[in-house]
């Protein structure tokens, strides 16, 4: 389980890998983007995916559950 310390203490391909390798969780779109959401244990990781350039912009992290906001809306409970 990485913290934030450990995950910022790490250079940008070890960052992409942490990323890449933890649980997916969910995803969304935001701006014509897809952004998907994964656990790396204490914190969470986002990869930022534009599908007509077919590319990754970018990896962030975050430990703030308010941050978790935007994927409620994804999120389906079976009854």
């Amino acid at each position: 389980m990485l913290t934030m310390e450990q995950y910022h203490a790490l250079s940008e391909p070890e960052k992409e890998d942490a990323i890449k390798q933890s649980n997916f969780l969910a995803d969304r779109e935001e701006n014509g983007l897809i952004v998907q959401l994964y656990s790396l244990g204490k914190i969470y990781g986002e990869v930022h995916y534009d599908p007509l350039a077919k590319k990754v912009l970018r990896y962030r992290a975050f430990d703030d559950i308010v941050q978790l906001g935007p994927y409620l809306a994804h999120i389906r409970f079976n009854r």
